[in-house]
């Protein structure tokens, strides 16, 4: 079984996560492992929300709500609604019936002492998932905006203030002390594919962490595009990349993964130029259909999955 760690973030790359996981379960010789994202985890009225730790699972059990970006198939607000009725402020943060039964359950099990690694697992097993889930770490990593504002968390600067106030850091705190999980070293070990998503907050705080780059660079790692020209699939990568100083578009994301990245997919309408100046990086670069619809799920799987 050839070990592929897929490493993800959010909505982003919820549909590439679901056709790969759909892909290797057709097609023997694969063990993908998915990494997820904690850097966006968020403590909320008491509950431990983990945006990028619950989308994956809806995706992979074919629970997730395309048409809302996250959550649950058909669930129920009437949590959310009633709390609005008893809160001094207006609630800016949406979770659904079910989302916040998970978070609440996940709550519990970390006031018990378990890791987010387990409970992640113990979520997996419950939704029937086959290929593991796994934390990119279990030590406590946040990002946070430094703004005219003051200093706050991505879910207050994004949701609440709309990515309003003005911003002149991006500040993953806590990266420097973490330690990733060994179990998502082992996937990335050998072959790894990094998933469309927004670079800022949903991939590098990832892959930032100095053991986790440093297995990266030694492995054989594909990157797919968040980017079509200057437009992102969807979210505020583009927004973001420019508060880091990295250019909004295919090439600047290949820029910031450009000391681990072989590979990478950019989207089939994208300027000749922009693969040159990826290919200047060192980088092999393809460029064909990685827009996510109906029927073309397992082509693009394949397509990518021969690359590693």
């Amino acid at each position: 079984m050839k070990r592929v760690g897929l490493v993800c973030g959010g909505s982003g790359s919820s549909k590439f996560a679901r056709a790969f996981y759909n892909y290797a379960q057709q097609v023997s010789g694969y063990d993908v492992g998915h990494i997820v994202n904690v850097a966006d985890n968020y403590w909320y009225h008491g509950l431990y929300v983990c945006p990028v730790g619950d989308i994956i699972p809806h995706a992979l059990a074919v629970t997730f709500y395309l048409s809302q970006g996250g959550g649950v198939d058909s669930d129920t607000f009437f949590g959310k609604q009633f709390l609005s009725k008893i809160s001094s402020s207006p609630e800016w943060f949406t979770l659904g019936d079910s989302d916040s039964a998970l978070c609440q359950r996940r709550a519990e099990l970390l006031k018990k002492g378990w890791t987010i690694s387990a409970i992640t697992d113990f979520f997996r097993k419950s939704f029937a998932i086959k290929n593991s889930i796994i934390p990119s770490t279990d030590d406590p990593v946040m990002t946070f905006f430094r703004t005219a504002a003051g200093f706050m968390p991505l879910q207050q600067f994004w949701i609440k203030n709309k990515a309003l106030p003005k911003t002149s850091e991006i500040v993953y705190l806590g990266l420097e002390l973490a330690t990733p999980n060994s179990a998502a070293l082992s996937y990335v070990s050998e072959s790894a594919i990094i998933c469309p998503a927004n670079p800022v907050t949903s991939i590098l705080p990832t892959v930032l962490m100095k053991k986790f780059k440093k297995f990266l660079s030694k492995s054989h790692v594909v990157g797919i595009s968040p980017f079509v020209g200057n437009n992102p699939f969807s979210g505020p990568a583009a927004k973001l990349m420019s508060i880091i100083g990295a250019e909004p578009n295919s090439f600047g994301v290949a820029s910031l993964y450009s000391q681990f990245l072989k590979v990478f997919f950019v989207d089939v309408s994208e300027e000749s130029i922009v693969l040159s100046r990826i290919r200047d990086l060192g980088i092999e670069c393809v460029r064909t259909n990685i827009t996510m619809i109906a029927g073309s799920s397992q082509a693009i799987s394949k397509e990518i999955m021969d690359a590693i």
